[in-house]
């Protein structure tokens, strides 16, 4: 639209109220394209990450967790079209080249029809249908699982268990949806997600492996409330997501084990020159039942809860110099079957996913479309212990990790 990225974000990439109704308008506000001026006034955009990242300790870690621990790479390079296609029509849509795994994909895609009516007393509802990759990537809140911190990912690490609609099956399935936005007040969604290893959602999956196979449709829902008053905004919300999965990705004639998500996300922002705060709040309970794993033995119980919960919160100075941190617990039922693999660094001797610990980032913008962040990543807890977590000796603490990035969009 030929505006500064001020212009939709209060900082990369989170969205001001502008930014909100530019997404649900289906990207398509502006003019329409010239054809005098075809390819040039394309709704183009690139971006390249450049990071190291390295844990505290390297034992006993396996290659493809840390591929290039403490070195410089290309983490990722990436293409984008963001904007109108022709009249209501509108994408966001982003090819990215994979500098650890050599490999490409489609990072997100998000095709999109929009319009907007008049109701009774004057409000507007605008309404639209989503076709994308991922749940949540339509949403218009930094709150959800897609758009949360941390905004730019490490290249690797060792990891907890999470629950399935926190970004487990980004890329691995695609949906179509409906979605309305009323008075720039009440915004809701529906969607029904399939996965992306067959049919005409098959190109929404490009680049990404099919480890987990979802059972014909997974309804996905979404209901948030937002209130502005001047320079402030607050949101809160709900959303769920119900699918289920083969156990074998391999084989899909067994029963399926069926993972019931449900969840609630706030958001706060305050954008007025020269300070910027915006403060997230999610927390996601997810109903395991082992229709499938536990008669195969796979789990010691029929059925298991896992929670996560996500609080943080950032400032900015004259959109240039940044800081935030981060708190994250993961709970759930101790599994000893399901979690004690036996396996050093990721196996938990207790059968226990518990969880916890702090994010501290630190960021500098020197011109709008660079961004430079250090992030330190502590656990206090891994895997149900503190100490001796995998029974190989591993602290929870060993798993700690550096984050350096520096971020280029042109």
């Amino acid at each position: 639209m030929g505006m500064e990225c001020s212009g939709c974000h209060a900082v990369l990439p989170e969205l001001n109220a502008f930014g909100r109704v530019f997404k649900a308008r289906g990207y398509a506000l502006g003019n329409a394209l010239d054809d005098e001026k075809f390819p040039l006034d394309l709704p183009l955009s690139a971006a390249m990450v450049a990071s190291v990242n390295s844990i505290a300790n390297t034992t006993n870690v396996e290659p493809d967790m840390i591929p290039r621990n403490g070195q410089l790479s290309l983490q990722q390079a990436s293409a984008c079209y963001g904007g109108r296609i022709a009249g209501d029509f509108g994408a966001l849509a982003q090819i990215y080249y994979d500098g650890i795994e050599k490999s490409w994909g489609f990072e997100m895609i998000d095709l999109r029809y929009a319009n907007s009516a008049t109701l009774p007393g004057g409000s507007e509802m605008v309404w639209g249908l989503t076709l994308n990759n991922n749940p949540s990537l339509a949403d218009l809140y930094n709150s959800t699982p897609m758009w949360g911190f941390p905004h730019v990912m490490g290249e690797a690490g060792v990891m907890p268990p999470t629950v399935l609609l926190d970004n487990t099956l980004f890329g691995q399935v695609g949906g179509v949806g409906g979605y309305g936005y009323w008075n720039s007040t009440v915004y809701a969604e529906f969607a029904l997600y399939g996965t992306t290893n067959s049919g005409f959602m098959r190109p929404l999956g490009w680049g990404f492996a099919k480890e987990d196979i979802v059972k014909n449709a997974a309804p996905y829902w979404r209901l948030a409330v937002e209130r502005t008053w001047g320079a402030h905004m607050v949101e809160v919300g709900t959303l769920g997501l119900v699918a289920n999965v083969y156990p074998d990705p391999q084989n899909l004639g067994t029963p399926t084990n069926r993972f019931t998500d449900y969840g609630f996300d706030a958001q706060y922002q305050f954008d007025s020159d020269p300070h910027i705060v915006t403060a997230h709040a999610l927390w996601i309970r997810e109903r395991q039942n082992w229709n499938a794993s536990f008669a195969m033995g796979a789990t010691s119980n029929p059925s298991d809860t896992l929670t996560m919960a996500r609080v943080d919160v950032h400032y900015y100075y004259q959109r240039r110099y940044g800081i935030g941190v981060q708190r994250f617990a993961t709970t759930g039922d101790n599994d000893q079957l399901k979690y004690d693999t036996g396996e050093p660094v990721t196996g938990s001797a207790a059968g226990s996913p518990s969880t916890r610990g702090w994010v501290f980032e630190v960021d500098y913008l020197p011109v709008n479309w660079i961004k430079i962040g250090l992030r330190y990543m502590v656990y206090n807890q891994f895997n149900g212990a503190n100490t001796n977590y995998d029974g190989f000796g591993r602290n929870a603490k060993d798993n700690n990790a550096t984050y350096f990035y520096a971020w280029f969009l042109f």
